[in-house]
């Protein structure tokens, strides 16, 4: 039952790239029947097996979290708007213990990862059939997307955060029988990704993409010199051949205007809403407006385009001092790793704290699939470390 659960998560973490891609009316995405598919399985080998992985601080400040989202129900202007928000949650604490359980091996983590970049190319290939359709999400610039469910925005920055988790992959040494194969197939990716994020012409995902290629390049010295030349020679002939197609494209040249944005603009209006949600902070610091409120704060109706702040206007000071334990932890947890794995989790932290910046991903399924991921990650080296430490002793008393 446990191998069919674990099976039915890779599936889930596949679907999370291209959600929305696939729908059914009146049951939701493909991601969400897969995972409460996977939920049922998962609870099932728990009560057959009684066996669960005891939950670590992570997981009990996540539960403190959803609690206190939960709560403001009772201060929340619209308390049925909040219900709505509050079942999200309880859904994503549900997959934040399910990903705790389930990946528990290096092996798995990988396998983990692994299935996210192909979801990627899905949602790639579902991007790349609207532009050749013309089905522009804007029509200002023509900004494509996966679905007419996932606005630009999002699509540009799921591709964002694969740049350095496929680098990762290819360059680890590969536990799976088509390791050669799925090698190819993560250094793919990374041409793949910026055509994607030209396409989707979000400038926050070229930005953070960088990040995660300067990471990206740095794996080639982990490589053969043989190695180092087939990637580069790979890489430049995919630059050379999507080039001059690039170019061409209108939601590339939105590319253009970062400077003058960042310098003279109101970062597409952002400014003006992320004041406005700073005004409404003042008034209710402590429990905040109530989760799912940030669009009642602002004169647009909008979210509030910033993770950071969303948390901080929605759930007061006591959630955002929560949601920043969880980021702290995942911090901690992401250095404490071996040097290489350590910079691949920093780096993928770092791009996600950038595209979380300017959108409001706190309750986005990639958000607790990463976060989840380097926590599981950093157990299984503290346990290394710990059964490294123990055989010494024992050595060293005998």
């Amino acid at each position: 039952m446990r191998t069919l659960a674990f099976t039915l998560s890779l599936l889930f973490n596949f679907s999370i790239p291209w959600e929305g891609v696939v729908e059914y009316e009146g049951l939701g995405s493909a991601a969400k029947l897969t995972g409460f598919a996977l939920a049922a399985v998962w609870a099932t080998s728990v009560v057959t097996t009684k066996r669960l992985r005891q939950p670590g601080p992570f997981q009990i400040v996540v539960c403190l979290f959803v609690l206190w989202n939960a709560a403001s129900v009772y201060w929340s202007g619209d308390p049925e708007n909040t219900l709505i928000q509050v079942g999200r949650w309880i859904q994503l604490l549900i997959m934040v213990f399910i990903w705790w359980d389930l990946y528990t091996t290096r092996a798995a983590l990988l396998a983990g990862l692994q299935a996210f970049i192909l979801g990627e190319f899905v949602a790639l290939g579902s991007a790349m059939a609207n532009f050749t359709a013309g089905n522009a999400f804007y029509s200002n610039y023509q900004r494509y997307s996966q679905s007419e469910q996932s606005n630009p925005d999002g699509f540009g920055i799921i591709l964002a955060l694969g740049i350095p988790i496929a680098w990762y992959l290819a360059s680890s040494k590969s536990p799976f029988k088509m390791g050669r194969l799925l090698k190819f197939i993560n250094y793919a990716y990374v041409p793949a990704a910026y055509w994607g994020i030209a396409l989707s012409g979000t400038r926050t995902a070229l930005v953070a993409s960088i990040v995660g290629m300067t990471f990206g390049l740095a794996s080639l010295t982990r490589l053969r010199p043989a190695a180092r030349i087939a990637i580069f020679l790979l890489l430049s002939s995919a630059l050379l051949i999507l080039l001059p197609y690039v170019q061409t494209l209108k939601s590339f040249q939105r590319f253009g205007t970062i400077v003058g944005e960042v310098t003279e603009g109101d970062l597409n209006n952002r400014a003006n809403n992320w004041r406005e949600g700073l005004v409404a902070f003042t008034e209710h610091p402590l429990t905040g407006v109530g989760s799912n409120m940030y669009r009642s704060v602002n004169s647009w109706g909008k979210l509030a385009h910033n993770s950071f702040l969303s948390v901080l206007v929605e759930s007061g000071l006591i959630g955002f001092t929560l949601f920043g334990m969880l980021l702290t932890m995942a911090v901690i947890g992401a250095w404490g790793h071996p040097k290489w794995d350590a910079r691949f989790w920093l780096t993928t932290l770092l791009v996600w704290a950038l595209c979380a910046s300017s959108l409001s991903w706190e309750d986005r399924k990639a958000t607790w699939l990463l976060l989840s991921l380097v926590i599981a990650s950093a157990a299984l080296t503290r346990y290394r470390d710990e059964a490294v430490s123990l055989v010494l002793r024992n050595k060293l008393r005998s």
